[in-house]
């Protein structure tokens, strides 16, 4: 049975949007219309999202920015929701903020096709992004926010389906163009990483912190949840766009003009957490034409660089260990990038 959404206007955002949330992440089919009358009378799982609420529907107000079909700078008011701090507040609907809008902000990164304060270098830094001013940066909200509907909608509709998901571990390994033998390459992933944090971490503390990591490795691969590392190399199927700092929309533009239709870089080199605010692999939404890209782009929570550049005192397995316990109360993917200079097993 299908999930029917009705809007009094369907745009590109609000079918993008929707089809991440319910068919990506939470794996439930769903229809959309425009229809009133066909809305009223359709015996199914439904719910309405615009500004005026449906007597005996599941009602999520809109805040406009799905309907709106121009970038320009938003003034984004901010409410609580549970222990979080949350964008695009809304009265008189199911949830206290739009969470479709929010969710569509964050996943686009639409605040970074605006001018920014640039001051410290051309690239978007995650001190400027607006899950980093709320709290939410180490978080994958999409997919907590995801389940939160879940809920509300197997509490109203208990025969709607959804899909089975399952917490997966996916470490990918950029190597430096001189480590390109087979040999080479598969005897450093499957070792992985040994040199962590090496200018950091010193001595006892150091190899307590890197005998830890392999254990958490050595559990995950006996759970079967370990997936074995992805080779980042230049291939006419797969983004080699992991050396860059990505620069949005001027870096996956440059992509899609040379057919890449897998992408590694959605992530802080300077921060650890979710740039894009989910754990699940989402493709490319170009606010400039107002349309999904082929460009499929999978979320790095981490990399090695970002872990060594990182300021905070929390130690390197604690860190880790915080970020895929998000990624687990999902069922998501934790996907994560180390370099060469970081595996030194082999």
């Amino acid at each position: 049975m299908k999930l029917l959404v009705y809007s009094p206007l369907i745009t590109p955002r609000i079918k993008y949007i929707f089809n991440f949330i319910f068919k990506d992440i939470l794996r439930v089919d769903l229809d959309f219309s425009q229809n009133l009358s066909e809305f009223i009378t359709a015996d199914r799982p439904k719910l309405c999202y615009g500004k005026q609420a449906i007597s005996g529907a599941l009602f999520f107000k809109g805040s406009g920015l799905l309907t709106d079909q121009k970038i320009s700078p938003q003034r984004i008011g901010i409410t609580t929701f549970g222990d979080q701090k949350v964008p695009f507040p809304v009265t008189g609907s199911l949830l206290p903020f739009d969470i479709f809008a929010a969710s569509f902000y964050f996943l686009t990164r639409y605040e970074e096709y605006l001018p920014f304060d640039d001051r410290k270098g051309p690239n978007y830094h995650a001190s400027l992004s607006l899950q980093h001013k709320l709290g939410l940066l180490q978080v994958p909200v999409i997919d907590e926010w995801a389940l939160i509907l879940k809920n509300i909608l197997l509490k109203n509709f208990p025969s709607l389906l959804f899909g089975k998901k399952d917490f997966s571990f996916r470490p990918a390994y950029s190597p430096r163009p001189k480590s390109r033998s087979e040999d080479s390459k598969l005897k450093k992933a499957l070792h992985f990483m040994n040199a962590l944090l090496k200018a950091k971490l010193q001595g006892k503390h150091y190899e307590q912190q890197i005998k830890g990591i392999h254990s958490l490795m050595l559990e995950m691969n006996k759970k079967g949840i370990s997936d074995k590392p992805e080779f980042l190399l230049p291939d006419p199927q797969r983004s080699s766009n992991w050396e860059e700092r990505l620069r949005i929309p001027k870096s996956y533009l440059r992509l899609t003009t040379k057919n890449i239709n897998q992408d590694y870089s959605m992530y802080y080199p300077d921060t650890p957490g979710f740039r894009a605010g989910t754990c699940s692999p989402f493709y490319w939404y170009d606010l400039q034409i107002e349309a999904q890209s082929q460009l499929k782009i999978y979320p790095i929570a981490l990399t090695d660089k970002s872990l060594r550049s990182d300021k905070r005192s929390k130690d390197l397995l604690l860190q880790l260990n915080e970020l895929m316990d998000h990624v687990k109360l999902v069922n998501g993917s934790f996907y994560s990038l180390w370099h060469d200079q970081a595996i030194a097993l082999a």
